[in-house]
Protein backbone atom coordinates (compact mmCIF):
# COMPACT_ATOMS: atom_id res chain seq x y z
CA UNK A 1 0.00 0.00 0.00
CA UNK A 2 3.13 2.05 0.49
CA UNK A 3 3.67 1.61 -3.38
CA UNK A 4 0.16 2.87 -3.87
CA UNK A 5 0.23 6.11 -1.62
CA UNK A 6 3.53 7.10 -3.57
CA UNK A 7 1.87 6.90 -6.95
CA UNK A 8 -0.96 8.70 -5.67
CA UNK A 9 1.04 11.60 -4.34
CA UNK A 10 2.67 11.83 -7.79
CA UNK A 11 -0.88 13.28 -8.76
CA UNK A 12 -0.14 16.60 -6.93
CA UNK A 13 3.00 17.76 -8.56
CA UNK A 14 1.87 20.12 -11.78
CA UNK A 15 2.69 18.59 -15.12
CA UNK A 16 5.41 19.89 -17.17
CA UNK A 17 4.61 20.22 -20.79
CA UNK A 18 4.69 17.87 -23.25
CA UNK A 19 4.06 17.41 -26.77
CA UNK A 20 1.55 14.27 -25.63
CA UNK A 21 0.20 14.65 -22.57
CA UNK A 22 -1.13 11.35 -21.21
CA UNK A 23 -2.37 12.36 -17.75
CA UNK A 24 -5.77 11.74 -16.89
CA UNK A 25 -8.51 8.97 -16.41
CA UNK A 26 -8.33 6.22 -19.40
CA UNK A 27 -10.27 2.70 -19.49
CA UNK A 28 -9.20 -0.23 -20.71
CA UNK A 29 -10.73 -2.89 -22.82
CA UNK A 30 -10.17 -5.19 -19.79
CA UNK A 31 -13.47 -3.20 -17.93
CA UNK A 32 -10.55 -1.52 -15.66
CA UNK A 33 -10.29 2.06 -14.70
CA UNK A 34 -7.05 3.82 -15.71
CA UNK A 35 -5.17 6.75 -13.81
CA UNK A 36 -2.23 8.21 -15.73
CA UNK A 37 0.34 11.01 -14.49
CA UNK A 38 3.02 11.84 -16.80
CA UNK A 39 6.26 13.25 -15.73
CA UNK A 40 8.57 14.26 -18.64
CA UNK A 41 9.29 10.69 -20.51
CA UNK A 42 8.07 9.01 -17.43
CA UNK A 43 4.67 7.69 -17.13
CA UNK A 44 3.09 5.87 -14.33
CA UNK A 45 -0.75 4.87 -13.79
CA UNK A 46 -2.99 2.98 -11.35
CA UNK A 47 -5.72 0.64 -12.38
CA UNK A 48 -8.28 -1.14 -10.84
CA UNK A 49 -11.02 -3.39 -12.28
CA UNK A 50 -14.02 -2.09 -9.91
CA UNK A 51 -13.74 0.75 -6.95
CA UNK A 52 -14.54 -2.11 -4.13
CA UNK A 53 -12.96 -5.55 -3.75
CA UNK A 54 -11.58 -5.46 -7.40
CA UNK A 55 -10.55 -8.55 -8.93
CA UNK A 56 -7.06 -7.05 -9.56
CA UNK A 57 -5.81 -3.72 -9.08
CA UNK A 58 -1.88 -2.69 -10.51
CA UNK A 59 0.66 0.13 -10.91
CA UNK A 60 2.88 0.65 -13.50
CA UNK A 61 6.08 2.27 -14.49
CA UNK A 62 7.18 2.99 -17.85
CA UNK A 63 9.73 5.25 -20.00
CA UNK A 64 8.43 6.86 -23.24
CA UNK A 65 10.19 6.63 -26.16
CA UNK A 66 8.32 9.01 -29.33
CA UNK A 67 5.31 6.98 -30.07
CA UNK A 68 5.89 4.16 -27.70
CA UNK A 69 5.93 3.54 -24.11
CA UNK A 70 7.96 0.59 -22.08
CA UNK A 71 7.33 -0.42 -18.71
CA UNK A 72 6.97 -2.74 -16.42
CA UNK A 73 3.29 -3.57 -14.01
CA UNK A 74 2.80 -5.16 -10.52
CA UNK A 75 -0.57 -5.88 -8.80
CA UNK A 76 -0.68 -4.25 -5.75
CA UNK A 77 -2.87 -5.89 -2.27
CA UNK A 78 -5.99 -4.72 -2.89
CA UNK A 79 -6.89 -6.72 -5.84
CA UNK A 80 -6.91 -10.34 -5.39
CA UNK A 81 -5.06 -11.05 -8.55
CA UNK A 82 -1.18 -11.22 -7.70
CA UNK A 83 0.52 -10.91 -11.22
CA UNK A 84 3.46 -8.77 -12.37
CA UNK A 85 4.97 -8.73 -16.18
CA UNK A 86 6.19 -6.21 -18.92
CA UNK A 87 4.03 -4.26 -21.35
CA UNK A 88 4.92 -2.42 -24.76
CA UNK A 89 2.20 -0.12 -25.61
CA UNK A 90 2.06 2.38 -29.30
CA UNK A 91 0.37 5.98 -29.00
CA UNK A 92 -2.26 6.05 -31.40
CA UNK A 93 -5.17 8.62 -32.64
CA UNK A 94 -2.96 11.67 -31.52
CA UNK A 95 -2.51 10.05 -27.86
CA UNK A 96 -6.39 9.48 -27.24
CA UNK A 97 -5.74 5.32 -27.36
CA UNK A 98 -2.79 3.19 -26.16
CA UNK A 99 -2.78 0.32 -27.94
CA UNK A 100 -0.52 -3.06 -26.21
CA UNK A 101 1.84 -4.40 -28.66
CA UNK A 102 3.59 -6.69 -26.30
CA UNK A 103 2.58 -7.89 -22.73
CA UNK A 104 3.80 -10.44 -20.34
CA UNK A 105 2.70 -12.13 -16.87
CA UNK A 106 -1.14 -12.34 -18.26
CA UNK A 107 -1.98 -8.91 -18.48
CA UNK A 108 -5.32 -8.84 -19.72
CA UNK A 109 -6.12 -5.90 -21.82
CA UNK A 110 -4.99 -4.86 -25.14
CA UNK A 111 -5.68 -1.44 -25.40
CA UNK A 112 -6.71 2.02 -23.28
CA UNK A 113 -8.57 4.89 -24.31
CA UNK A 114 -8.79 8.34 -23.14
CA UNK A 115 -12.20 9.15 -20.99
CA UNK A 116 -13.84 12.39 -21.41
CA UNK A 117 -11.24 14.14 -23.66
CA UNK A 118 -12.76 16.91 -25.15
CA UNK A 119 -9.69 18.03 -27.20
CA UNK A 120 -7.77 16.46 -30.12
CA UNK A 121 -6.87 13.58 -31.13
CA UNK A 122 -6.89 11.10 -32.75
CA UNK A 123 -5.10 8.00 -31.77
CA UNK A 124 -2.67 7.78 -34.09
CA UNK A 125 -2.29 10.07 -37.24
CA UNK A 126 -5.12 10.18 -39.17
CA UNK A 127 -5.37 7.60 -41.20
CA UNK A 128 -5.88 7.99 -45.21
CA UNK A 129 -9.74 7.88 -45.53
CA UNK A 130 -10.46 6.77 -48.91
CA UNK A 131 -8.69 5.66 -51.79
CA UNK A 132 -9.22 7.83 -55.18
CA UNK A 133 -12.12 6.92 -56.93
CA UNK A 134 -11.19 3.90 -59.12
CA UNK A 135 -12.29 2.44 -62.69
CA UNK A 136 -15.70 0.56 -63.19
CA UNK A 137 -16.16 -2.30 -61.06
CA UNK A 138 -16.15 -5.91 -61.89
CA UNK A 139 -19.33 -6.91 -63.46
CA UNK A 140 -19.79 -9.76 -60.61
CA UNK A 141 -21.65 -7.88 -57.18
CA UNK A 142 -23.47 -8.42 -54.58
CA UNK A 143 -25.94 -5.76 -53.34
CA UNK A 144 -28.09 -6.10 -50.15
CA UNK A 145 -30.99 -3.33 -49.52
CA UNK A 146 -30.46 -0.89 -46.89
CA UNK A 147 -32.07 -2.55 -43.92
CA UNK A 148 -33.13 -0.69 -40.72
CA UNK A 149 -31.02 0.74 -38.57
CA UNK A 150 -30.46 2.55 -35.09
CA UNK A 151 -30.12 6.49 -34.09
CA UNK A 152 -26.79 7.33 -35.22
CA UNK A 153 -23.96 7.56 -32.79
CA UNK A 154 -20.98 9.34 -33.54
CA UNK A 155 -17.37 9.17 -32.05
CA UNK A 156 -15.80 12.95 -32.55
CA UNK A 157 -13.12 14.36 -30.82
CA UNK A 158 -13.12 18.30 -30.49
CA UNK A 159 -10.10 20.83 -31.09
CA UNK A 160 -9.53 24.23 -31.72
CA UNK A 161 -8.92 25.51 -35.03
CA UNK A 162 -7.89 28.52 -33.77
CA UNK A 163 -5.07 26.73 -31.64
CA UNK A 164 -3.97 24.34 -34.41
CA UNK A 165 -0.62 24.97 -35.27
CA UNK A 166 2.37 23.40 -37.14
CA UNK A 167 5.00 22.08 -35.36
CA UNK A 168 8.08 19.59 -35.72
CA UNK A 169 8.46 16.87 -32.48
CA UNK A 170 10.66 14.42 -32.50
CA UNK A 171 11.54 15.45 -36.17
CA UNK A 172 8.32 14.50 -37.57
CA UNK A 173 5.67 17.38 -38.78
CA UNK A 174 2.99 17.44 -36.68
CA UNK A 175 -0.57 19.29 -36.22
CA UNK A 176 -0.92 20.78 -32.78
CA UNK A 177 -3.67 22.31 -30.84
CA UNK A 178 -1.70 23.06 -27.93
CA UNK A 179 0.26 20.54 -26.53
CA UNK A 180 -1.86 17.60 -27.99
CA UNK A 181 -0.75 16.31 -31.30
CA UNK A 182 -3.23 15.87 -33.82
CA UNK A 183 -1.92 14.54 -37.36
CA UNK A 184 0.69 13.33 -38.32
CA UNK A 185 2.88 14.08 -41.67
CA UNK A 186 6.54 12.54 -40.67
CA UNK A 187 9.26 14.39 -42.93
CA UNK A 188 6.42 16.36 -44.78
CA UNK A 189 6.34 19.83 -43.53
CA UNK A 190 4.77 21.41 -46.73
CA UNK A 191 2.04 18.58 -46.75
CA UNK A 192 1.43 19.40 -43.01
CA UNK A 193 1.58 23.38 -43.74
CA UNK A 194 -1.23 22.44 -46.33
CA UNK A 195 -3.51 21.07 -44.12
CA UNK A 196 -3.30 23.45 -41.77
CA UNK A 197 -4.67 26.52 -43.69
CA UNK A 198 -7.58 23.95 -44.62
CA UNK A 199 -7.89 23.48 -41.15
CA UNK A 200 -8.45 27.30 -40.28
CA UNK A 201 -10.01 27.84 -44.11
CA UNK A 202 -12.81 25.75 -43.10
CA UNK A 203 -13.03 26.24 -39.00
CA UNK A 204 -12.37 22.41 -38.82
CA UNK A 205 -13.01 21.56 -34.91
CA UNK A 206 -14.56 17.91 -34.92
CA UNK A 207 -12.40 14.55 -36.01
CA UNK A 208 -14.89 11.80 -35.79
CA UNK A 209 -14.59 8.19 -36.59
CA UNK A 210 -16.38 4.70 -37.37
CA UNK A 211 -14.64 1.70 -35.85
CA UNK A 212 -12.42 2.77 -33.72
CA UNK A 213 -9.53 2.28 -32.30
CA UNK A 214 -8.40 1.10 -35.85
CA UNK A 215 -10.86 3.52 -37.41
CA UNK A 216 -12.23 1.98 -41.48
CA UNK A 217 -13.62 5.77 -42.05
CA UNK A 218 -12.99 8.99 -40.97
CA UNK A 219 -14.37 12.71 -41.43
CA UNK A 220 -14.04 16.40 -40.54
CA UNK A 221 -16.70 19.01 -39.18
CA UNK A 222 -17.37 22.20 -38.61
CA UNK A 223 -19.18 23.52 -35.83
CA UNK A 224 -21.33 19.95 -35.67
CA UNK A 225 -21.41 20.69 -39.94
CA UNK A 226 -19.92 19.69 -42.88
CA UNK A 227 -16.88 21.71 -43.89
CA UNK A 228 -18.39 23.39 -47.75
CA UNK A 229 -17.71 25.89 -49.92
CA UNK A 230 -14.10 25.68 -51.49
CA UNK A 231 -10.44 26.46 -51.39
CA UNK A 232 -8.12 27.55 -53.77
CA UNK A 233 -5.29 24.23 -54.59
CA UNK A 234 -8.16 21.66 -53.60
CA UNK A 235 -7.42 17.77 -54.67
CA UNK A 236 -10.83 16.90 -54.37
CA UNK A 237 -13.14 13.92 -55.86
CA UNK A 238 -16.84 14.52 -56.39
CA UNK A 239 -19.75 12.27 -55.53
CA UNK A 240 -23.55 12.04 -55.48
CA UNK A 241 -24.50 11.13 -51.90
CA UNK A 242 -27.98 10.66 -53.21
CA UNK A 243 -26.98 7.85 -55.14
CA UNK A 244 -24.13 6.28 -53.26
CA UNK A 245 -25.44 3.18 -51.47
CA UNK A 246 -23.55 -0.02 -49.94
CA UNK A 247 -22.41 -3.21 -51.99
CA UNK A 248 -20.14 -5.64 -51.51
CA UNK A 249 -17.35 -6.71 -54.30
CA UNK A 250 -14.68 -9.89 -54.59
CA UNK A 251 -15.78 -10.60 -50.27
CA UNK A 252 -15.36 -6.72 -49.61
CA UNK A 253 -17.90 -4.36 -48.48
CA UNK A 254 -17.56 -0.98 -50.08
CA UNK A 255 -19.41 2.53 -50.52
CA UNK A 256 -20.18 3.32 -53.95
CA UNK A 257 -21.73 6.09 -56.67
CA UNK A 258 -22.68 3.93 -59.55
CA UNK A 259 -20.07 2.07 -61.42
CA UNK A 260 -16.84 3.77 -58.97
CA UNK A 261 -16.13 2.87 -55.68
CA UNK A 262 -15.36 5.86 -52.99
CA UNK A 263 -14.33 4.05 -49.68
CA UNK A 264 -13.20 0.47 -48.36
CA UNK A 265 -14.54 -1.02 -45.48
CA UNK A 266 -12.85 -4.85 -46.05
CA UNK A 267 -15.38 -7.51 -44.69
CA UNK A 268 -17.10 -4.81 -41.62
CA UNK A 269 -20.96 -4.49 -43.14
CA UNK A 270 -21.93 -2.71 -40.66
CA UNK A 271 -19.14 -0.08 -40.17
CA UNK A 272 -19.68 0.63 -44.41
CA UNK A 273 -23.50 1.46 -43.76
CA UNK A 274 -22.81 3.60 -40.87
CA UNK A 275 -20.43 5.68 -43.11
CA UNK A 276 -23.10 5.66 -45.75
CA UNK A 277 -25.33 6.66 -43.16
CA UNK A 278 -23.25 9.55 -42.14
CA UNK A 279 -22.62 10.63 -46.00
CA UNK A 280 -26.08 11.00 -46.38
CA UNK A 281 -26.74 12.74 -42.62
CA UNK A 282 -24.63 16.00 -43.44
CA UNK A 283 -24.20 16.14 -47.15
CA UNK A 284 -20.58 14.95 -48.48
CA UNK A 285 -20.12 15.34 -52.21
CA UNK A 286 -16.67 15.85 -52.12
CA UNK A 287 -13.82 13.91 -50.98
CA UNK A 288 -10.41 15.90 -50.88
CA UNK A 289 -6.58 14.78 -50.25
CA UNK A 290 -3.60 16.43 -49.46
CA UNK A 291 -0.60 14.53 -51.09
CA UNK A 292 -1.82 11.44 -53.48
CA UNK A 293 -1.35 8.94 -54.49
CA UNK A 294 -0.39 8.36 -51.06
CA UNK A 295 -2.18 11.06 -49.07
CA UNK A 296 -0.96 12.42 -45.49
CA UNK A 297 -4.35 14.30 -44.76
CA UNK A 298 -7.88 13.54 -46.17
CA UNK A 299 -11.47 15.77 -45.33
CA UNK A 300 -14.54 15.03 -46.74
CA UNK A 301 -16.69 18.07 -47.73
CA UNK A 302 -19.92 19.84 -49.63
Amino acid sequence: MAILRLFLLLLLFPALAQAVDLSGQWRGDDGGEYYLVQRDSSLYWYAERSATAPAWAHIFDGRIRGERVRGKWNDVPKGAARGHGELELELREGGNVLAITRKSGGFGGTSLTRVGYVRPMESRPMAPMTPPMQPALPPTTQVRPMPMTPALQEDCIAFSWQNAARRQIGGRWKIVDGSHWMFDFGDNGDEAEQALRIIKRYRLDSSCFVGRPDPSFSYLLSGGQAPSGGTSGEDCISFNPGTATVEQHGGRWKVVDGSHWMFDFDANEGEARQALAIIKKYGFTRSCFVGRPDPSFTYLRR
